[in-house]
């Protein structure tokens, strides 16, 4: 769960509990009177928390593929990586290993270039797809 969908939910619940312990209980009528700030606030939060919930992971390595940027250093590669949710590891010897779940999409190269556009739009193609970008041999 990426960190907007965690505000989201905790911005919901805030909401919640501010109406729950705004009610008031009279001869006749149970519930929230709208006169007072708590419980805009309380709306507004609800808003808010929705729209952060169910707000659309954007696809930022399409984004630059479609754009035609060219970016050949490895941090922002790492930075889109990141955006996009997948998990990186380091410490490997051929690079930044970019992991989906269990798979590997992808490696960013050590270094703080990468040498050769074929490469980065490799990279950004199995970023954007999610799917790996590694050949495997027919057999």
């Amino acid at each position: 769960m990426n960190k907007k969908r965690i505000f989201g939910l905790s911005f919901i619940t805030l909401a919640v509990v501010i109406i729950i312990l705004n009610a008031k209980i009279t001869g006749a009528f149970v519930g929230t009177v709208f006169s007072n700030s708590l419980s805009f606030a309380a709306l507004i939060f609800f808003v808010v928390g929705i729209l952060l919930f169910f707000e659309k992971q954007k696809n930022y390595a399409q984004e630059v593929l479609e754009s035609r940027r060219y970016v050949d250093k490895t941090g922002e590669l790492k930075r889109i990586a990141r955006e996009m949710g997948y998990e990186l590891v380091e410490g490997y010897r051929e690079g930044t290993r970019v992991l989906k779940g269990d798979k590997v999409l992808t490696v960013i190269p050590k270094g703080k270039r990468v040498n050769g556009k074929g490469t980065i739009i490799s990279i950004l193609e199995a970023m954007a797809t999610g799917e790996s970008n590694f050949r495997r041999r027919a057999g």
